[in-house]
């Protein structure tokens, strides 16, 4: 899994597409594998069938929020020859249908755009820069989040508050003061059904810090109290760090060694 979001990652960093098209990927798949389709239950076993169900929702996502398609033909051509055109177009199908067309559903990020909009203006015109470190903050732990297995458990609302509130206490209290901080979390908790104060969330804010840590070399400020309930086995998704190595080693062998200035030149 941890795998295929990365190359996923790399195929829409290279095309100039929308991070978010990643998280709306991955969402397809992990729903996708959720169901009793015949196809998700071979994926649960089949690291090829898994595979081809993951290029496939990344197919999906693009056709539908990106301004351009791409073609059956490139992702055969993607493969080196592992799916034909045939098998690519009935993977789709079959997860169109064991997921009911239900292919509109709220992202991380599409949270986080609406929870961040509740910040008091005050806020937002005290100091551009603190505002735009809140939203590259909170984006980036989202981002990473869409890697992480035990996350992906999660509610989409529960992760992108969970970034904003981590965001926020790495931010000077001078640019947000505490009473814009206190009336923010108040609007959160008045407008919305989100607890800021729940298990769930603080639970999420320390499994992100972790995962900011390792891949950013940076530490956002520990929040006092917050005691970690997810499981500490699981492997991260090293995002930064693998867009600096060989690709090859980090994607299945069949999508990992597509020549970057060819196949892909038809979607940059």
């Amino acid at each position: 899994r941890v795998k295929m979001i990365e190359w996923t990652y790399q195929v829409v960093d290279f095309c100039k597409f929308s991070r978010n098209t990643v998280a709306i990927s991955t969402s397809y798949l992990d729903r996708f594998l959720s169901t009793s389709s015949p196809s998700a239950q071979r994926a649960l076993v089949s690291k090829k069938v898994y595979q081809l169900a993951a290029m496939v929702t990344l197919y999906l996502s693009v056709k539908l929020f990106e301004p351009m398609a791409m073609d059956p033909t490139l992702l055969a051509e993607i493969s080196q020859g592992c799916y034909t055109e045939q098998e690519i177009e009935s993977m789709e199908q079959e997860i169109l249908t064991a997921l009911q067309w239900r292919l509109n559903g709220p992202t991380s990020l599409d949270f986080m755009t609406h929870i961040l909009s509740l910040l008091p203006k005050s806020a937002n015109s005290t100091d551009n820069s603190a505002m735009m470190a809140l939203i590259d903050f909170s984006r980036f732990q989202v981002e990473l989040s869409v890697c992480d297995y035990d996350l992906s458990l999660q509610r989409k609302s529960t992760i992108a508050l969970a970034s904003i509130l981590n965001s926020l206490e790495g931010i000077d209290k001078k640019l947000i003061s505490a009473q814009q901080r206190f009336k923010f979390i108040q609007r959160i908790s008045t407008l919305s059904t989100i607890n800021p104060f729940s298990i769930e969330i603080n639970a999420a804010r320390i499994r992100l810090l972790k995962l900011f840590s390792q891949n950013s070399g940076y530490q956002l400020p520990q929040v006092a109290g917050l005691t970690p309930i997810f499981c500490e086995s699981k492997p991260s998704c090293n995002i930064v760090s693998s867009m600096q190595k060989n690709e090859a080693a980090y994607s299945p062998v069949c999508v990992g060694k597509f020549p970057r200035r060819g196949s892909f030149a038809r979607c940059a």
